[in-house]
Parts: structure tokens; C-alpha cells; sequence
């Protein structure tokens, strides 16, 4: 062998030596231009809703309110019933046997 095709030779090696190398930046998964907490911006103001809804509630529940004409006692059992549930699941039972 001649010395071009030795050094041509050893550039391919580097080259695909190069190309597994996990090192390098991954380009398929361009990095975030700001710093955004994991789990949303809003994520705070959700759970201080979520908490003022449920304070409500337990007041309503322990001064007998009613809150938009619904007492705490129907809010729970509708809660708890699962009609809409089994309508949902049905749904989307009914789309998945379409796939088939």
C-alpha cells in the first residue's frame, strides 16, 4: 500500500469512529431557549385554586350551604356515581373496537 491510501485509510476510521461517539451534542433534540419549571408555568396558581375549591367546599359542608343550589351531600354522590364514567368508557371501548 501506498502512503495515500494509508492515510486515506485511516481518515475513514476516524470518521467512523467519529461517528459513534456519543459525546457529541445531540441534534436531534434542539435544547430549551428558556428555563421553564418541569412541571408548567401555572402549576402554582392550580394548586391554590385546587386548594381555595376545596376549602370551599369543606365550609359549605360544615354551614349546611348550598353551593349554586347543590348541597355538599348531592356534589359528593354525584361525585362518587359512576354514570359518566361508564359513558366515557363505553366510548372509547366503541372507538377501539372500530380500529380493529
Amino acid at each position: 500500500m501506498d502512503m495515500d491510501r494509508v492515510d486515506a485509510r485511516k481518515e475513514y476510521v476516524r470518521r467512523a469512529r467519529a461517528s459513534f461517539d456519543d459525546r457529541a451534542d445531540d441534534w436531534t433534540h434542539p435544547a430549551p431557549e428558556d428555563e421553564t419549571p418541569a412541571l408548567g408555568a401555572t402549576f402554582g396558581l392550580r394548586l391554590v385554586l385546587g386548594l381555595f375549591f376545596f376549602l370551599l367546599f369543606v365550609l359549605a359542608d360544615v354551614t349546611n350551604h348550598k353551593i349554586l343550589d347543590f348541597s355538599t351531600r348531592e356534589i359528593a354522590t354525584e361525585i362518587a356515581s359512576k354514570d359518566h364514567y361508564t359513558n366515557i368508557e363505553k366510548y372509547v371501548m366503541m372507538l377501539l373496537t372500530e380500529n380493529e
